[in-house]
């Protein structure tokens, strides 16, 4: 799993609250301030602290997709996993897939020069099947190499996904973390309190199954599995079937 652009529109986005925020003050009066807003102490009852607490500040599409338990439900039963919940860390999360070749077509305007990884120039693939291979770390084959049909960034083939420790990926359950992050170890469970992410993963527990040099400290990018590209351009770097690319300030529960 190596790095890849982000998009920094949910940054933007923030600036623009921050400036609305600053607009509401003034408005409100002379004597209240964006600063003394922004200053109000989060109460040590509610947020996190629950269940039910959590749910009031949770996105609207908190409801559960079709064949899935309610987010809230599932909040319940995290709770009563543990006598006291471990300690809660905030992290932005991500999503990394297997591109596979048979999705990178010219009909759908993809850039499909025959192009080569570094590691292997004697081999030529379309060139944003190579693109997205080597930032997403292996891309599947539309036609097997001596049965092997995975083809990794480093140039080799290989009959599955592999993670740090030679392990085989499981789709919608590993998630790789960056290499140094002191929280993170062999075989450490994570639980990822996102509602979004549940709808789309079907699941809140996570095992750290892979590392990356190219990871924020702060980033969980999570594996989806193999799929077609959702587009050309930035979005070789997307799965078609996932709705979700980034989730900010996502709070998550560690436990070794």
């Amino acid at each position: 799993m190596n790095s890849k652009p982000l998009s920094f529109a949910p940054i933007f986005a923030a600036v623009s609250l921050l400036a609305f925020t600053s607009i509401s003050a003034r408005a409100a009066g002379p004597d209240v301030t964006w600063r003394e807003i922004l200053a109000t102490p989060i109460l040590d009852e509610g947020l996190l602290q629950s269940p039910e607490g959590f749910n009031d500040v949770v996105p609207p599409r908190s409801v559960a997709v079709e064949g899935i338990r309610p987010f809230t439900e599932v909040l319940k039963a995290v709770y009563e996993t543990f006598d006291k919940p471990p300690e809660t860390h905030y992290f932005f999360c991500t999503v990394y897939y297997t591109p596979q070749e048979s999705g990178f077509s010219a009909y759908r305007g993809f850039n499909t020069t025959p192009a080569s990884l570094k590691a292997l120039p004697s081999r030529k693939y379309p060139s944003d099947f190579v693109k997205a291979t080597y930032v997403e770390g292996f891309g599947r084959l539309a036609e097997p190499d001596k049965g092997r049909p995975y083809l990794a960034y480093n140039g080799r083939f290989h009959t599955r996904i592999l993670g740090n420790r030679n392990n085989t990926l499981l789709d919608r359950e590993s998630i790789a973390v960056h290499r140094g992050n002191p929280l993170f170890g062999k075989g450490t469970r994570a639980w990822i309190l996102d509602p979004e992410l549940y709808n789309q993963f079907g699941a809140v527990r996570f095992q750290v199954d892979d590392t990356g040099g190219g990871l924020y400290r702060s980033q969980i990018d999570m594996y989806w599995g193999e799929d077609d590209p959702l587009g050309p351009g930035a979005d070789i770097w997307r799965p078609a079937s996932c709705d979700v690319a980034v989730r900010w300030m996502v709070p998550v529960l560690v436990w070794k």
